[in-house]
Parts: C-alpha cells; sequence; structure tokens
C-alpha cells in the first residue's frame, strides 16, 4: 500500500476486495460498528501505526454524531423505500418507479456523506506518516481494529472472530 493513499481512495481500493465488504456490513449490522471508523483504523494502522488516544477520541466523538444526525437517518429512509418497493404493498408503477428513483437519490447522497466523513477523519489525523515494515502495519491495523470496535461494542469471541477475518481480508489488499 503506497504510504501517501488517501484515506478514501484506500477505503474505495479495500472494499472491493473479496470478502471486505461483506465482512464490514456483517460487523456493521450485527455488532453495530461504523464502516468508516474500521477502515479508518486499518488505514491508520498502515500508513501511521497505533492510533493515539485523543486520534481515537476525535474519530469517535466526529463520526457517532454524524452517523446520528445524518448517515442513520438517511439509511433508515433508504432501506424503509427498498422494503415498500420490494414488498407486499401495492404499489402503482408510478409509485414504484418513482420510490426507486428516490431511493436511488438517497444511496449517492448517502456515499457522499461518508465520503464527507472520511475527508473529515483524514483531517483529523496529527501522526506523521511513519516508515513500518509490513508486519508492523498489520500489528498496528489489528489493534486499532480491536480498540476501534471495542469503543463501539462490548468485546465477544464472535466480534473478534470477525475482526480477525477483516483484518486477513485488508491484509491481502
Amino acid at each position: 500500500m503506497p504510504a501517501h493513499e488517501s484515506f478514501w481512495d484506500y477505503s474505495c481500493r479495500v472494499y472491493a476486495r473479496p470478502g471486505v465488504s461483506t465482512l464490514c456490513l456483517h460487523l456493521q449490522n450485527e455488532h453495530g460498528q461504523d464502516v468508516n471508523l474500521l477502515l479508518f483504523a486499518a488505514w491508520f494502522g498502515q500508513t501511521r501505526g497505533a492510533l493515539t488516544d485523543p486520534e481515537l477520541q476525535r474519530a469517535l466523538t466526529f463520526s457517532q454524531t454524524w452517523a446520528d444526525k445524518v448517515v442513520r437517518p438517511l439509511r433508515g429512509a433508504r432501506s424503509w423505500l427498498k422494503e415498500k418497493t420490494e414488498g407486499l404493498t401495492p404499489l402503482t408503477d408510478l409509485e414504484r418507479d418513482g420510490m426507486q428513483e428516490l431511493r436511488t437519490q438517497i444511496k449517492a447522497l448517502e456515499l457522499r456523506t461518508e465520503h464527507y466523513q472520511q475527508t473529515r477523519l483524514e483531517a483529523m489525523v496529527i501522526s506523521p506518516l511513519r516508515i513500518q515494515t509490513h508486519e508492523e502495519g498489520l500489528d498496528a491495523m489489528f489493534a486499532n481494529l480491536q480498540r476501534m470496535a471495542s469503543a463501539n461494542a462490548e468485546p465477544s469471541p464472535v466480534l473478534q472472530e470477525s475482526l480477525s477475518a477483516l483484518c486477513s481480508a485488508l491484509a491481502s489488499a
């Protein structure tokens, strides 16, 4: 991974790798994790090493508010529209088409809000780029993922298993 790779570019690259999106969405849906924070923890570990306590806290504070006020309401609206258009509710073709178009627009807006979140997270970083071995980067990435995840959920064997799988998938990215 290029040390100068932006957080957004890193996220787009690794999210497209086999298994990464599935694992991230599992961690989001089953363990209440913020995918952007997990990817941030991984990117930071591979480019800078261990997250400092202040950096972790700034990332959590901003992202929790951003998710509560912006991302989750959009995701909820998009999910509701999907249920309505794919469910048993009788809709005219015009209603269904309108809802599907609106859902597509919300999905695009949701992606823009995630990009904004990632831009803000990267701007908060004060730790300089760090030259480290591949193994050091992987160790820091896993430690950061564990710290980030435990800030959002009670540690459990299932969560640890999912984080380990994500770390493995990201390591090959």
